[in-house]
This record gives C-alpha cells, sequence and structure tokens, in this order.
C-alpha cells in the first residue's frame, strides 16, 4: 500500500485507450477495464519460475539479472520489464509503477508521486 503522505493524490494522468503514462505513479484507479489486465513496468513484482527458466527479466538472490542456471523459486521481475496484471473496474492498484499502458477501451486514473 502506499506510503500514508502519498494517499492524498497531488498529480494524475488519464489514460483513454492505447495509452501510456511514464511516470512516477503510486496508484491506478481502473474505471474501464476492457479486457480485463493492464500493462505495466513496476519494481517489486514476483514471480515464480521453474529451474533454469531464467530469460534476463528478472532478480537473481546476488542482486544481478537471473542468468541461466539458477533454482526455482520466487523472483522480482526487473523494473524495465512489461508485466501484464489482472484488473477489474472500480479497483485501486498501488505500487511503485515507471509505466501503465491501456488498450482500446481502457480508462484508467494514474496517480503520481
Amino acid at each position: 500500500m502506499a506510503h500514508p503522505s502519498q494517499s492524498i493524490p497531488k498529480n494524475f494522468a488519464f489514460v483513454d485507450g492505447a495509452v501510456t503514462v511514464n511516470a512516477d505513479i503510486f496508484a491506478v484507479h481502473v474505471l474501464v477495464a476492457a479486457d480485463a489486465n493492464m500493462t505495466v513496468r513496476a519494481a517489486g513484482i514476483f514471480e515464480q519460475i521453474g529451474v533454469n527458466a531464467g530469460n534476463g527479466t528478472h532478480i537473481g538472490e546476488d542482486g544481478e539479472t537471473l542468468g541461466a542456471s539458477h533454482s526455482a523459486g520466487f523472483y522480482e521481475r526487473l523494473s524495465t520489464v512489461d508485466t501484464t496484471l489482472p484488473c477489474v473496474a472500480g479497483n485501486i492498484i498501488y505500487g511503485d509503477f515507471k509505466r501503465v499502458t491501456g488498450t482500446a477501451g481502457d480508462k484508467f486514473i494514474c496517480y503520481l508521486k
């Protein structure tokens, strides 16, 4: 959840359709989710991957980009990699987003830091 100092938005960006917002975003309010997904770039998104399934999109235990040889487990995605998140109209999704992209028919309000 966002830090209380950021709970009152000072600025926002409106995503209407296939638009991309590149900014420091702490929350996304989903007004209309045409395909029930949004594409984001964010820090702190973890994903479970199998043994040696690394493809350069995750951070390894040593803090470096995950190589081809590793154990199965939860690894953080690089914040420069697009991630598809499920979304439902009416929800507010909190995080440390750097980019939010809509598709045709989507309507999101991005609350900026």
